[in-house]
């Protein structure tokens, strides 16, 4: 089986396509004068906003636990109704932030209704909440296939297609939005997250829209004109940015965020007194976040208070190996102070910890490069060329998945199951319980003759991929590889009912002993 099918298309959605890790960058700034530091960082603004985020999806998280916060299944899907205990049980440990053990209880959901698309959702909500992104993009591809209509599907799938850096497809997902009055229908809360994919995705003016349909929602919340502001800072419109932040104070000034925002406009702006009053109102709103902190600092710093500005570093300088911002900014206040030895000691610091970070970027293009330059092979229909690219990312990192799969696929394919090897072993170091690794495994020992060693295998992929024909296929040829033509028969009928259209599917089972009739000839009993 090729795994790049249309039925099999769903193990694979957890597999990165197209320009998969494009740096996402704001727009160029003026350039700081020689006496002065940007406050806004070089990296992308979204690394700013990941604490919100989160604060975001335990506010999702809030819904599914409510009576009627639960997305309908999807229209036009067969099959019998799962057990709602099963499901109920799914929901209620993931809202207790209990994820594997979520994961668990909706996959045997799963088994009863295989076709039923809230257990593949709220497993995806689940692994994406353990840290489990590419399990989950799996997840939510298959809630997305079985209910395309189930908009708030599309905005967590966007969401963890983001995660993955997978841009393009994300922006897919979101294709949807683009019909006028289509995101009308989500929830507040969905449209909280909505903006917030927008923004990370650097889609400014859709985020806008989204915020403005918020607004209309939720028009007291300050979190609206917050993310206004931040997206017009992003699209280089400071004063309209300025005036939201201020709009969003006036509506909570428990507000740091805000603040902070304001002091670094206030800032680039040389409205230095008023910079530095909204900064130190953010850091005493929070004192520990070391963004509002290094702010401050360079405020002090542009006033002339090295002094002021060392004691607000001081605070902060334990971040400094993952900001490193602030040993640059504490070596200019030593060397303001006429202390050029410890100067020199955070310049070095300072550029230790740049250099480092600019190496471990430059490794990860050089790994990450050549596998969307081999996506784009593969599309092309050119394997022998994707192959050498792949390859050449394996030599940079060995530890990647998506290269190693799609040369076991490609091995698997050929026959070569010996140059396979390898890259199996390898998956399954990395993601023991990924659907597509597992598949890959199983058809391995299939080839191999072992059949239950590729039992177990397929089994375990079954376990939350019960609705897809090529695994049910598969095991079908398993169990009558093993003599158990009962099973092998039960599996090739459900592999026929899951698609209908195959004849190849309809064969095997004929042969299996038991004879079905043809589509047509069913649609008319």
């Amino acid at each position: 089986m090729n795994v790049r099918s249309a039925q099999a298309r769903g193990l694979r959605h957890s597999l990165p396509t197209g320009p998969w890790r494009a740096k996402n960058l704001a727009p160029d700034r003026a350039q700081p004068s020689r006496n002065s530091v940007s406050l806004y960082p070089a990296r992308p603004l979204q690394n700013e906003r990941q604490p919100e985020f989160f604060c975001l999806v335990a506010g999702i998280l809030l819904l599914v636990r409510l009576p009627g916060g639960l997305p309908a299944r999807g229209v036009g899907q067969t099959g019998t109704v799962p057990s709602e205990a099963q499901l109920a049980e799914g929901i209620k440990l993931l809202g207790a932030g209990r994820f594997l053990e979520s994961v668990k209880a909706l996959n045997s959901a799963k088994q009863n209704a295989s076709q039923d698309s809230r257990p593949y959702f709220y497993c995806g909500m689940a692994l994406a909440q353990a840290g489990r992104m590419r399990d989950a993009a799996s997840e939510l591809g298959e809630a997305v296939r079985l209910a395309p209509e189930q908009l708030d599907y599309r905005v967590f799938q966007a969401h963890v297609l983001n995660e993955l850096k997978q841009k393009a497809a994300a922006e897919d997902a979101l294709a949807v939005f683009q019909k006028e009055q289509t995101a009308e229908r989500l929830d507040p809360a969905w449209l909280r997250l909505l903006a917030d994919v927008y923004y990370r995705l650097q889609m400014m003016d859709q985020a806008l829209k989204i915020l403005d349909l918020w607004a209309k929602h939720e028009p007291a919340d300050p979190r609206v004109d917050l993310y206004r502001g931040q997206a017009y800072v992003v699209k280089g419109q400071p004063d309209m940015a300025l005036a939201a932040f201020q709009r969003s104070l006036e509506k909570s000034t428990d507000n740091p965020q805000a603040y902070s925002e304001m002091g670094a406009i206030l800032y680039e702006k040389n409205q230095l007194p008023a910079a530095k009053d909204a900064l130190l109102s953010a850091v005493r709103e929070d004192a520990n976040k070391p963004e509002y902190s290094s702010k401050l600092a360079a405020v002090y710093l542009a006033m002339g208070d090295p002094d002021a500005a060392i004691e607000s570093l001081k605070r902060v300088e334990a971040a400094g190996p993952n900001m490193p911002m602030i040993y640059y900014l504490l070596g200019r206040a030593y060397r303001s102070k006429g202390n050029p030895a410890r100067a020199s000691g955070y310049t070095e610091k300072f550029r230790q910890a740049t250099s480092a970070e600019r190496d471990l970027e430059a490794r990860t293009l050089q790994a990450e490069r050549p596998i969307a330059q081999a996506q784009r092979q593969l599309e092309q229909g050119n394997p022998a060329a994707a192959r050498d690219l792949f390859e050449q990312a394996l030599k940079v990192d060995a530890d990647q998945w998506e290269p190693n799969a799609n040369l076991a696929e490609m091995d698997l394919n050929s026959g070569d199951l010996q140059q396979a090897y390898p890259h199996l072993r390898k998956l399954e170091q990395i993601d023991p319980d990924s659907a597509v690794g597992n598949f890959l495994i199983a058809q391995y020992w299939f080839k191999q003759k072992e059949y239950e060693r590729a039992r177990m295998y397929a089994e375990k992929v079954k376990l939350s991929r019960p609705d897809n024909s090529e695994l049910r296929a598969l095991l079908g040829d398993i169990y009558l590889a093993l003599g158990q033509k009962q099973k092998a028969v039960t599996e090739y009928e459900e592999a026929v009912h899951l698609a209908p259209e195959r004849i190849d599917l309809r064969e095997r089972l004929r042969k299996a002993g038991r004879e079905v009739p043809h589509p047509a000839e069913s649609s008319e009993q």
